[in-house]
């Protein structure tokens, strides 16, 4: 098993981030705290959409399969280091969200965010880690750098 950090950009709708913000959880609650394939599954079944853009592999299973090969390749304390970063992660995309719900007249956003990355058995999947920062926003009349 191979682990990287690394930032990376994305282009988001609030949609879009609200449907990433609420898989990053599951995968925490179902896939770490309280491992539950079968749980992890269904629950990513409703935000299959964005699995791709946030974990790399792009179907439900596909996720579930990266967590489980990496829930049985690592030390409890690294288990614990990811369950952290993961829990973070899911977190500071709440800002993001409420910057876009405080801001009914941006319909995108580009970010960029920080992640892990593992790649167990030739698969590769990724989580955001922390707070990621708003590089410029889109509204009506284009896109604007945010400082």
């Amino acid at each position: 098993m191979r682990a990287r950090e690394y930032a990376a950009k994305l282009t988001v709708n609030l949609d879009q981030l609200r449907k990433i913000e609420r898989a990053q959880r599951e995968v925490y609650d179902k896939g770490l705290v309280k491992p539950s394939d079968t749980k992890l599954l269904t629950a990513l079944g409703a935000v299959a959409s964005v699995l791709g853009l946030v974990f790399v592999a792009s179907t439900p299973a596909g996720v579930v399969a990266g967590v489980t090969g990496i829930v049985a390749s690592i030390t409890p304390s690294a288990k614990d280091a990811l369950e952290s970063m993961v829990k973070a992660g899911y977190w500071e995309l709440g800002y993001m969200e409420d910057y876009l719900v405080d801001n009914p007249r941006i319909n995108r956003m580009e970010i960029e965010l920080p992640f892990i990355e593992y790649n167990v058995n030739g698969e590769t999947i990724r989580f955001i880690t922390g707070k990621g920062i708003i590089l410029r926003v889109h509204n009506g009349s284009g896109w604007i750098p945010v400082d």
